[in-house]
């Protein structure tokens, strides 16, 4: 298998293969430096590849059905080094799927959580097809259950969006003072991870970065994201 694939890296294919088997199991970029031999700075620009790889295939929505709208709403995402940290959780085909929302407010989450959306007279739209939404700067989800009609769905989808978020949470909150421009990837890792914990994880990834699924959608030409 050809691992110069991994677009941008110059490291020879035993060491690119060495590096994703060892993202794959999960090691952190400097326990990976230290088995590896090679450079935390250089395992972290492989990280990087990796990630976006991985998040352009699930925006594409290839085993949900699903297509992720998030870099085609034309919302921008909050200024400064306090960009949104929102995302709306859904299940599909019995799989988990993430959504940026750089476009919601917490005021308006907390409306959507307490049964407030348009459907029952408010003027919060566009989010009927989420089951909860995250808040990833306090660590908190709000089921969206307080709407009838989506409270059986919710119903539903809780166990499999519960199980999600605890993973979440237990890997994300280990990156103290992480950039938020950066939260992204991670959260899009988490969901490859989570909906392929049970599939040999190295050969769903492979076959990801081989075949380029995610070339309509490069993750790296956000400029929030580099």
């Amino acid at each position: 298998m050809n691992y110069k694939l991994l677009k941008g890296g110059h490291l020879p294919d035993r060491k690119c293969r060495e590096i994703l088997e060892l993202f794959c199991d999960d090691l952190t970029a400097t326990q990976i430096a230290d088995i590896s031999g090679v450079s935390r700075v250089t395992v972290n620009n492989y990280f990087r590849i990796i990630r976006s790889a991985i998040a352009s295939f699930c925006e594409a929505g290839l085993y949900t059905g699903q297509q992720s709208p998030v870099f085609n709403n034309g919302v921008t995402c909050g200024t400064g080094n306090n960009p949104a940290a929102f995302y709306g959780f859904c299940l599909n085909k019995g799989k988990v799927s993430t959504d940026w929302l750089r476009s919601i407010s917490l005021t308006a989450i907390e409306q959507l959580h307490n049964g407030h959306g348009a459907k029952n007279g408010g003027s919060v739209t566009g989010f009927e097809a989420y089951h909860a939404v995250a808040d990833c700067n306090n660590w908190h989800l709000y089921w969206l259950d307080g709407n009838k009609e989506v409270s059986s769905m919710v119903v539903n989808a809780l166990p499999e969006i519960t199980g999600f978020w605890k993973h979440t949470k237990s890997r994300l909150q280990k990156f103290r003072g992480m950039n938020k421009n950066t939260l992204y990837l991670h959260i899009k890792e988490c969901e490859f991870r989570y909906n392929f914990r049970n599939d040999d994880m190295l050969i769903a990834l492979t076959d990801i970065i081989n075949a380029r699924r995610h070339s309509t959608n490069k993750v790296n030409e956000n400029p929030v994201l580099v």
